[in-house]
């Protein structure tokens, strides 16, 4: 599911209910600060994907990133709050140029995913988005995150079925879920990033389906 580190994050999912806020400060851009900052939420996303949620402990993401657990409380209350602030600022959607035919398309954009996601801040943001978080303010964010992360790929399929690529009765939200619970499911166990002939396999299997032409149908004009 779309680059990592530095996807500036939507104003949709700036506003997190209930959590408390981090203590503001001045961070400039360049600065130590802003550096001690980018350390410490790459490192947070690095421990989620070792650990989990669960696990994840505010003195392994400290020691990782080398700084003091103080330095991390001084910004961010608690986990919570820490995980928010990672995963809106880190975890961006994929992207991959559209060349208007529906294999290739899906296949580039699922291996600009799958690249990022297998990078250890990526692992990170694949745990939380696939596995249960066990708590609120976080999958309240990881929900917001998930439609991001998919919003490409539907965007792909709805112009597939417009060309004429997809059947007009096509259930583009259960063929989404087909297709990434395979791929990103996959992606969750395999230490390494996924091999590009099995994506495309997948995908090819997954339209079939669905009855995909192997051409795109001309698409009718009065």
């Amino acid at each position: 599911m779309d680059s990592i580190g530095s996807t500036a994050v939507p104003a949709a999912i700036a506003p997190v209910p209930r959590v408390r806020a981090a203590r503001p400060a001045t961070v400039r851009a360049g600065g130590r600060s802003a550096r001690i900052v980018a350390r410490v939420l790459e490192s947070t996303l690095e421990v989620l994907g070792q650990d989990g949620y669960v696990g994840l402990r505010i003195e392994d993401v400290a020691s990782r990133a080398g700084v003091n657990k103080t330095t991390i409380y001084r910004r961010w209350p608690g986990r919570t709050e820490l995980v928010v602030a990672a995963l809106t600022q880190l975890a961006g959607p994929p992207h991959a140029p559209e060349i208007g035919r529906l294999e290739p398309d899906l296949h580039a954009l699922f291996m600009s995913a799958t690249t990022l996601l297998a990078t250890p801040a990526g692992r990170g943001i694949a745990s939380v988005l696939i596995a249960g978080r066990g708590d609120p303010e976080v999958d309240r964010v990881c929900s917001v995150l998930r439609e991001m992360h998919r919003t490409p790929a539907r965007r792909l399929l709805e112009h597939a079925r417009q060309r004429g690529e997809l059947p007009p009765g096509t259930d583009l939200g259960l063929l989404l879920d087909v297709l990434t619970g395979a791929i990103y499911g996959r992606l969750r166990e395999c230490p390494d990033p996924l091999d590009p002939e099995w994506v495309r396999r997948v995908i090819r299997l997954v339209l079939s389906g669905v009855g995909a032409p192997s051409r795109p149908r001309s698409v009718s004009r009065t």
